[in-house]
């Protein structure tokens, strides 16, 4: 279990009442990365969302289908949420997540936390509306950065 006040730093979460936080912390454990140790590689089975306390994450991406050779394609630090993956179907990391340096970490467990937004909708509603502009400011960055590898190349 975590603190709900170390959850209510976090946006993704803004404007939960105390009963949600108090689930949310329930299905909580803090953790920590040394650099260079893996979070979840792409196509693990996505079992918990992350919420970054300190340090930071490369998200990678397989270049073949054995995943011996990762790209990173952007790094994630201290107040984001990495692994939404564990929130949609078929729930299987897209994307793999490599400590950049040493990082401590709030695990979330996909199973508590998918069980509590079934069972209060408007947490669910907020969360996932959330979630969806995580993935959008991501899609975002991915599309910028790509435009800028096409005009040096």
């Amino acid at each position: 279990m975590v603190s709900p006040e170390l959850l209510r730093r976090f946006s993704l979460f803004a404007g939960l009442d105390a009963g949600a936080f108090k689930s949310l912390a329930m299905a909580g454990e803090e953790i920590t990365l040394k650099a260079g140790d893996w979070l979840f590689r792409e196509g693990d089975e996505a079992d918990a969302l992350y919420l970054i306390l300190s340090g930071s994450l490369d998200l990678t991406i397989n270049l073949d289908k054995e995943g011996s050779r990762q790209a990173d394609l952007c790094t994630l630090v201290e107040g984001d949420a990495v692994g939404w993956s564990a929130l949609v179907e078929p729930h299987t990391y897209k994307l793999g997540a490599v400590a950049a340096s040493d990082a401590r970490l709030i695990r979330l467990d996909a199973d508590q936390l998918r069980d509590l937004m079934v069972s209060r909708p408007e947490v669910g509603y907020m969360l996932m509306h959330r979630i969806a502009q995580v993935i959008g400011n991501r899609l975002n960055n991915l599309r910028i950065r790509f435009v800028s590898l096409i005009e040096t190349a």
